[in-house]
């Protein structure tokens, strides 16, 4: 079994800024592969984005995104940073899950 950490910010996009929020979104994903736990996040790619949120906004919300900063392994408890053919991997994964 394969365990995969990603981490990413995440953002909130309003017409006054000031209503703007962000976050770190943290999510682990298993599979019997790397390439298995890629297609495990990416059919994942319409998350919860309730924590960038802003119940007290006075603009309209337009908006709420993600940028992926980091994939990485458990290798014996320990994570370690995933090579970059992982990440172009999950970012094909992902297209397919959308559809693209």
């Amino acid at each position: 079994m394969v365990t995969l950490k990603f981490v990413w910010d995440q953002f909130s996009y309003h017409n006054d800024e000031s209503d703007d929020l962000s976050g770190q979104l943290v999510e682990q994903y298993e599979g019997e592969t790397i390439e298995e736990a890629c297609d495990n996040a990416a059919a994942c790619y319409d998350w919860d984005d309730g924590e960038v949120y802003n119940p007290n906004a006075k603009s309209e919300l337009f908006e709420t995104s993600r940028d992926l900063q980091t994939i990485s392994i458990d290798v014996d408890g320990k994570w370690k940073e995933v090579k970059p053919e992982t990440y172009e991997y999950y970012g094909e994964a992902e297209q397919r899950a959308m559809g693209i």
